[in-house]
């Protein structure tokens, strides 16, 4: 299925794109339309961060996102590495002690904040403590809101805060901010929000609706990756959320499992809950079953072969056969899907063709998979691996998968007897 994401720029006085404001679309309609705030601020996330890419929407600047008062509470913004985001507080969030302790808490973690400039209000003295820890205050500068710039002008003045001119829409408006000493400036007059898009594999609802529902209080690990590695989509999710989180700097995985153990519960859990803010998948975004079988079946065979093998990080080739079936589903090449993925190298080298026993393996399956005989009957050679033997592990591994499939049917209608056809 398709999914969008709209960025606006920001402008500095030199007319530089300095960065982006990330904005949730439904579509290619430039509007923002009527939809609960934490679950636009999810599908912002999801579709920045684990489809399009962060590289691609800002270009290695400043990325503005809102965050709702609900998601600050849950300390979801400590997901991002502070170099990556500015948090941006809108004026649906009233200024309160606890806002102000949360922003602090933000502020000694080196994030930069953004705030609404109507989130200051001289009936409530508490939003002006939040003025030592704002980086930036946007001020809406069409005309009709000359007393709102006039009074954060003057609150602010005493603080390093920068002004951000927003709703520049005329060049009087743009010099008359300049004027004034704003130094930030965004508006129809410079651009309107640009749409990218990109394709995202659905996850399979049953898995999805299950890690929503599990307590992370003691949680089994084993349970999870069952449930995320069987699922193609999950699985990218959340290897691209070990991407972009500082545990991955150092660290190559090679299974789900192994991503989970290096996140921990807390990290588990923000990603957990940035998919449950999302709207339940329909129908009709599903894989087709003969795409999920043929992703599971394939996984499947090549772990089962590492096995035949007596390969001891069998785990490695369960990975290698799933993120393999990328190039069958989506548009982006390998090497674009890779870039994404903290996977070992080994795993990366076999993906990308290069000459290793993860590659043979899969060159194997395929050959399988495509009833190329001579070619399934060398790889077998190579492997010192039984022709028949290939065919029992082969209808294991088909037999594996089409009982999963049968359990998620059975899973879903549970959680939702509608949902299922």
């Amino acid at each position: 299925m398709d999914v969008f994401v709209a960025r606006q720029p920001l402008f500095n006085i030199e007319e530089e794109i300095v960065g982006y404001e990330l904005l949730y679309r439904k579509d290619f309609t430039n509007e923002y339309p009527y939809i609960d705030g934490d679950q636009a601020t999810a599908e912002v996330i999801i579709n920045s961060f684990f489809n399009i890419g962060l590289e691609r929407l800002t270009e290695g600047k400043m990325c503005c996102i809102h965050f709702t008062e609900n998601l600050l509470k849950q300390k979801l913004p400590t997901f991002f590495n502070p170099s990556e985001v500015v948090i941006k507080i809108n004026q649906t969030i009233e200024a309160s002690s606890e806002l102000v302790t949360i922003v602090k808490e933000l502020r000694e973690q080196d994030y930069m904040i953004m705030v609404d400039g109507c989130i200051f209000q001289p009936d409530n003295p508490i939003s002006m403590d939040l003025l030592s820890f704002v980086n930036i205050i946007e001020v809406d500068f069409r005309k009709e809101r000359t007393c709102q710039q006039e009074y954060i002008e003057k609150i602010s003045s005493g603080f390093d805060i920068k002004l951000l001119a927003e709703k520049i829409e005329t060049i009087d408006a743009y010099k008359e901010a300049k004027k004034r000493g704003y130094e930030l400036f965004q508006g129809y007059l410079f651009s309107r929000p640009q749409i990218e898009s990109t394709y995202e594999i659905p996850i399979i609802f049953s898995s999805y609706r299950l890690i929503q529902s599990m307590s992370f209080e003691g949680f089994d690990e084993d349970e999870l990756a069952n449930l995320i590695e069987k699922d193609l989509s999950l699985s990218l999710k959340l290897l691209k959320f070990i991407q972009h989180s500082s545990v991955h700097e150092e660290n190559k995985i090679c299974s789900i499992r192994e991503g989970i153990s290096l996140l921990g519960v807390n990290k588990i859990q923000k990603w957990a809950y940035i998919l449950s803010s999302r709207e339940p998948l329909e129908k009709k975004t599903q894989l087709s079953e003969s795409l999920v079988k043929m992703t599971l079946t394939r996984a499947k065979l090549c772990e089962s072969i590492a096995r035949y093998l007596g390969v001891e990080q069998r785990a490695c080739y369960y990975m290698t056969g799933l993120i393999s079936t990328m190039k069958k589903i989506v548009g982006p090449t390998m090497g674009d899907i890779l870039s994404e993925l903290p996977l070992k190298d080994d795993i990366h080298d076999a993906l990308l063709g290069k000459e290793n026993q993860l590659k043979d393996v899969l060159d194997l399956v395929e050959a399988v998979e495509q009833a190329e005989w001579k070619e399934m009957a060398d790889k077998c050679r190579k492997l010192n691996l039984h022709v028949r033997e290939l065919f029992r592990i082969y209808a294991e591994s088909s037999n594996w998968a089409t009982k999963m499939i049968e359990a998620e049917k059975i899973a879903s209608f549970e959680l939702d007897p509608f949902f299922v056809q």
